[in-house]
Parts: structure tokens; C-alpha cells; sequence
């Protein structure tokens, strides 16, 4: 592309927004503890949120959750024999994502290239009819963003519409959990502000759904991506996944390149140059004053970068094992963990500590710690 077009179109922000949309999904999610006025607890689908969030993370995106109100969600339904729910109900990092849901109004949807209502009957109150969330909800979608729902959380697009009052998915088939599986005869029912499926089609959308539920049901039209029920999470997120793939391009018609994924590239640097004798992949990637703290004896060591890899002896080999375990970002700033394995001697745990500047990302800092591998009998 020609360097003046590109000038220009930064200068406008139309290159960013087109070719370089940052690989952020924002979770709309809950704040409501109980059934309208009612006593009965209610909450939002822990399932709904972990499944999704795990599809799209391992995808090399990176999740932002909203409520309401903001601040700590009520989240039930949970079924900690399940490995993926297991995983993230004692994942500390995951947990405080959901203590700290940040207010509508305290994000950009410029910053997001699609949107994800979670379920649970707490979806039914207080999001559908919050104007900064279906501005958010607009905007991204109008930026080629993809809307995105499942179960419960398909009340939360029930009054969607553009700047002129029509409906955003008009004619379009949508689902989400059916009136007719509903208990109308229980209390919590009755608190309900509207059946999903009569606010759809009041809407102007098409509403589908699969008699059995519970068979992975859910429904692709344009940039919509809805899911019936729990069942379908997986296969939600994966078709959300696909159409971001084909909707944010780079202009040579590659697939933009995330923030987690060129952290992931940083880290692998790390890991693969220290254990294949490559110093100049730890040049790349470490800020030329980098850093290594770690305590031995109760005193606080500290190494020098440069020092570090002036060891590391070019096409020198080791039995180091490492692995990427967590990387959270936030704009230009991220933090990450890391496991390295020296068989038969130690483990290391590696934190890092990275910035985005000139378009990279370096790492400005790690500190470990270690523990010894027990010797064989």
C-alpha cells in the first residue's frame, strides 16, 4: 500500500479500525442478584462465560468483561466436575475479572472487534435496556464487528437497534433460550420483563430454535452468532472466531496479528532462544536494561540482562522445558507466567513484565522462583 495512504488513513484512524483492529471480545454480563423483586438468587451462567472465554483466549483473543453497574457479578450454575468450569473457578486471575467487571461507559467500542451477552437469568435484567451498552453493541457491529449471544443472554440484543430506530438484525434468524422451555408456572418466570422470543420478533428478527434443546443448536446469519443454550457454547464461540478471521485483515490479506499473539511470539523467543543457544532471539525481545530478580537466602538477587545472555553460547543446546501458562494485557502494558523445566535438576516459574513501544513488545522485566525436581529412589 502506498506509505502516503497509509499516513493518511492512521491519521483518520480508518487504518487501525479496518486493517488493524485490535483481537479484543467484550462479555456483557449481569449485575442483578435475584429475580426482580423476588428473594430467589439468581445469576449468570458460569458455563456460558468460561467456554466461550476459553475458546476465544486459546484463539489469541483477548476478553474484556462489562456489567451494568460494574464491579463483582453474581455467577451460578456451576458445575465444578467439569474440567474447562474446574480450570477457571480456581484460576485466582480468571476469578478477578469477574470481581471487577468494568462500567459500560469506562470502554471504547472502537477497541473491540466483537460483542458477547453471557446467560443466566440474570440476563434478563438490567442489560437490555442499558442505551451505553447497545451503543457499544452498535458501533462495534457497525465497525464489521460481530454480535454475539447465548441462551438467556439473547435478551440482552431484545431492543438492538441502529441510530434511526431500525431494528439492527431485522429479517435476521436469531436464537436464544425458547419461551416454551420456560417454567411459567414458577415464581421466578414471573419477573421476567418480556419472553425472549416475542422481544426478537418485536424486534424484527426471525427467532429459531431447535425442539430438542440441549443439542448444540444455534444460528449464523451475517454478522449475528447466536447460540439455544449451554450446549452450543463451544460451537458459538468457534463460528464467532471464524467470522473475525475473515472480517479484520491485514491490507496484504493476512490475518491481523493480536497483542496476545505477539506476546506469545515475545515469550517464545524467550523460551525457544535460551533453550536452542539463539541469543540474538533474547536481544530481540528483552529491553537492552532488562533485568532478573529472584531471593536466595532471604536477599534479593539481581542479574543483569546482558550478563544473561552473554551466557547463553550460540547453537549450545539444553533440556529446558517451557511453557506459556497465563498473559493478561491491558493497552500497552501486559504481564505473563511462565514454566520452564530443567529435568532432573529444577522448575522455574517465570513472571514477566512487558510493554508495547515502536509497534513491539518487550520484556522490561522477569522474576522467578524455583523449586527443585525430587531425585528418583
Amino acid at each position: 500500500m502506498n506509505k502516503l495512504i497509509v499516513l493518511i488513513l492512521v491519521f483518520t484512524g480508518l487504518y487501525s479500525q479496518s486493517f488493524y483492529a485490535q483481537k479484543n471480545i467484550l462479555f456483557v454480563t449481569s449485575n442483578q442478584d435475584y429475580y426482580g423483586p423476588t428473594k430467589i438468587s439468581t445469576a449468570n451462567h458460569f458455563e456460558e462465560i468460561v467456554v466461550p472465554y476459553d475458546v476465544f483466549t486459546k484463539a489469541g483473543y483477548k476478553v474484556d468483561f462489562i456489567s451494568p453497574k460494574g464491579g463483582a457479578i453474581p455467577i451460578g450454575y456451576i458445575n465444578a466436575s467439569d474440567s474447562i468450569q474446574k480450570k477457571y473457578l480456581y484460576d485466582s486471575w480468571f476469578m478477578s475479572k469477574l470481581a471487577h467487571t468494568r462500567k459500560p461507559d469506562e470502554v471504547t467500542a472502537n477497541d473491540y472487534a466483537a460483542i458477547f451477552y453471557s446467560g443466566g437469568g440474570a440476563a434478563m435484567f438490567g442489560v437490555a435496556e442499558d442505551q451505553t451498552i447497545q451503543k457499544i453493541a452498535r458501533e462495534i457491529y457497525g465497525k464489521n464487528g460481530v454480535i454475539s449471544t447465548i441462551c438467556h443472554g439473547t435478551a440482552g440484543i431484545a431492543y438492538l437497534r441502529d441510530e434511526n430506530g431500525v431494528s439492527l438484525y431485522a429479517g435476521k434468524k436469531i436464537t436464544g433460550y425458547p419461551d416454551r422451555f420456560e417454567r411459567k408456572e414458577a415464581e421466578y418466570y414471573k419477573t421476567f420483563p418480556f419472553a425472549i422470543d416475542k422481544a426478537i420478533t418485536a424486534n424484527k428478527g426471525s427467532f429459531v430454535y431447535s425442539d430438542k434443546g440441549g443439542d448444540g443448536f444455534y444460528s449464523v446469519d451475517g454478522r449475528f452468532v447466536t447460540g439455544q443454550d449451554p450446549s452450543s457454547a463451544t460451537k458459538v464461540a468457534n463460528e464467532v472466531v471464524t467470522l473475525l478471521s475473515k472480517n479484520f485483515k491485514e491490507p496484504n490479506g493476512t490475518a491481523t496479528k493480536s497483542d496476545s499473539d505477539q506476546i506469545r511470539e515475545t515469550l517464545l523467543d524467550y523460551i525457544e532462544g535460551t533453550a536452542n543457544g539463539q541469543p540474538e532471539r533474547l536481544r530481540k525481545v528483552f529491553h537492552p536494561n532488562f533485568n532478573l530478580y529472584s531471593v536466595a537466602n532471604d536477599t534479593l538477587w539481581i542479574r543483569s540482562g546482558q550478563k544473561y545472555i552473554a551466557d547463553i553460547k550460540v547453537g549450545q543446546k539444553s533440556n529446558r522445558i517451557g511453557r506459556i501458562i497465563a498473559v493478561d494485557i491491558e493497552k500497552d502494558a501486559a504481564i505473563a507466567k511462565a514454566e520452564i523445566k530443567v529435568p532432573n535438576w529444577r522448575t522455574f516459574t517465570d513472571y514477566f513484565i512487558l510493554l508495547k513501544y515502536e509497534g513491539t513488545w518487550k520484556i522490561i522485566h522477569k522474576s522467578y522462583s524455583w523449586l527443585a525436581t525430587p531425585k528418583k529412589e
